[in-house]
Order: structure tokens, then C-alpha cells, then sequence
């Protein structure tokens, strides 16, 4: 039964502009996979992720890159959604309205017995933490019971300012009340340089929080008066969805962006396997992911 649920959401990309869709299905083989033609698939960690100022793209060993793929696995993190399928038609992720709402409304409607289907969360132990001291960057995780993040964003010089959000415990409710609805935001000033770079085609007033000098030229885009430090935890939640698995810790980050998400989850990565080597070692099914001081 849990076969056949399943969405599919169609619009333009946020970058490219381009018409694609996403079809979303829920499953019980453990894992978020990607579905290509001639039955390729593979599993969300199997992808190379690159992360930049604007957003998270994956390479997939068949050669294939699908781009902004941040809000949608941002969705199924925040659900708790670990075991699904995703067909993409075009190389982008549809934008919607900018951010993780329409996806996640969905998603919540799948069944709660198979959402996991066997994916073990990866439970922090001892800190870990990422730094970019050029861009003043920093990323942790530590030690919790459950899931939860403290981020700070800084603007200096513009409306936005600095913003922060704390959440001890991000569960699903939390994610659908306080986070799926928070908009992609820019500045004014930068919509010169995104066009530039061929950046933005598909952004207008609807999906995207544009922030001018004296504060957002579309003010119905701002779905809470912090919208913009809200949206930043949209997207960590979904960079760290990279990991294939629950993860169980408090993350705190300071004026992070994708790049330095991405490379949290690599280390993350890396400590995953190595556990998963040393249990299998062990010949201990019982044994669950975790990491070890």
C-alpha cells in the first residue's frame, strides 16, 4: 500500500528557469534514492555534492547532475521521511514557491511505519565541528538526544542584520510549523552579480524574499519576521539530509552556507562507514550507528 504513495510537483527552476518535475514515492527499500531510465538508481550518498553560495547539486555516478536539491531533501528530513524514490524530469529541482512547504505538505502524508524502513541514525558522541575562518564560518554538532539546531546569520549593513533561531528539539511538527515555510531570500543588491552568472532565471517575487535597503520588496514573501535566518536552517537541514540517515545531535552554526554544510557531511560521511566497518566486524546486526569519543 505504501507502494503507492506518491506526488508529483511541476514548475521552474529556481536557476535555470527551466520547466522540470519531481515525482516523489514513498517506499519501503531503506534509503532516499535517486531513479534514472534503465532502472539506474541510487542511493542519495552514492551522489558527489558541490555547494555554493546558492545552493547544493549532486553528480551521480551515471554522470548525471540535478541542482538545487536542497528543499526537497530538506522536506524529507524534516518529516522524517529516510525511505523514498525520486524521478527528476530536467536538471533541476523545482523551485514552487521557495521553500520546502509544498513538498513537505505531501510528504507528511506518507505512512509513519515505513518513513525509516530500516535507515539507523547517526549519533554524535563527541563534537565535531567544520571552520572557515576567510568567510568566519563555523559548523558543529554535538552530543544530544535528539535532533536540534542553533543558527546565527549576519548581514551587517542591511535590513536582515543578525538573526538567530534555536530549536532544542526539530521534529516533524516543528519542521512543518517553524521552518518548510521560510522563502530563498537575496539581497537587492546582489541580483546584478546572479544574473550575471547565470544564476536566478527562474526566481521572481513569488519564490524568492528579495531585501532591498530599507527592508523586502515583497513583503508577502516574508513567511516569519526571520524568515531569512529560518531559511538558512531549511537549507542545513537539508545539505545534512546528504548523510542518507537520521542525524541525532544539536548543530550550531555560525554564518554557514552550503559549502561548509557540505563539508561537515563529508567528515560525517566518513565516520558513518568507519562505524559501519567496525560493526560489521564485530558480525553484530544489534548494533547501531554511532560515533565514538
Amino acid at each position: 500500500m505504501s507502494e503507492c504513495m506518491r506526488f508529483r510537483l511541476e514548475g521552474l527552476g529556481l536557476h535555470t528557469g527551466s520547466r522540470c518535475a519531481v515525482e516523489v514515492t514513498a517506499s519501503t527499500r531503506p534509503g532516499i534514492r535517486f531513479l534514472f531510465a534503465g532502472d539506474q538508481s541510487f542511493l542519495v550518498e552514492e551522489a558527489i555534492p558541490e555547494g555554493d553560495g546558492r545552493g547544493s547539486s549532486l553528480s551521480f555516478p551515471n554522470g548525471i547532475t540535478i541542482r538545487t536539491v536542497e528543499h526537497l531533501l530538506s522536506a524529507l528530513a524534516g518529516v522524517g521521511c529516510w525511505s523514498a524514490e525520486i524521478r527528476v524530469e530536467g536538471i533541476e529541482i523545482p523551485a514552487m514557491d521557495g521553500s520546502a512547504s509544498a513538498f513537505a505538505r505531501e510528504l507528511a502524508l506518507f505512512p509513519e511505519t515505513e518513513k525509516l524502513a530500516g535507515v539507523d541514525p547517526l549519533r554524535i558522541q563527541s563534537p565535531i565541528s567544520v571552520r572557515d575562518p576567510r568567510q568566519g564560518r563555523a559548523l558543529a554538532v554535538f552530543p544530544s538526544e535528539t535532533f536540534g539546531v542553533s543558527c546565527v546569520i549576519d548581514y551587517p549593513g542591511t535590513w536582515i542584520g543578525t538573526q538567530a533561531f534555536c530549536a532544542e528539539r526539530l521534529d516533524t511538527a516543528a519542521f512543518l510549523d517553524e521552518i518548510a515555510e521560510a522563502r530563498t531570500f537575496c539581497l537587492e543588491s546582489e541580483l546584478e552579480d546572479l544574473r550575471a552568472a547565470g544564476l536566478g532565471k527562474g526566481g521572481s517575487f513569488q519564490n524568492t524574499l528579495v531585501v532591498g535597503k530599507e527592508g523586502p520588496l515583497n513583503p508577502a514573501a516574508l513567511s516569519f519576521p526571520d524568515g531569512c535566518v529560518r531559511h538558512k536552517v531549511l537549507d542545513l537541514i537539508g545539505d545534512l539530509a546528504l548523510l542518507g540517515r537520521p542525524l541525532v545531535g544539536h548543530v550550531v552554526a555560525f554564518r554557514s552556507g552550503h559549502g561548509i554544510h557540505l563539508s561537515l557531511v563529508s567528515r560525517l560521511r566518513r565516520i558513518a562507514q568507519n562505524l559501519e566497518k567496525q560493526n560489521k566486524a564485530k558480525e553484530d546486526p544489534a548494533c547501531s550507528i554511532s560515533t565514538k569519543s
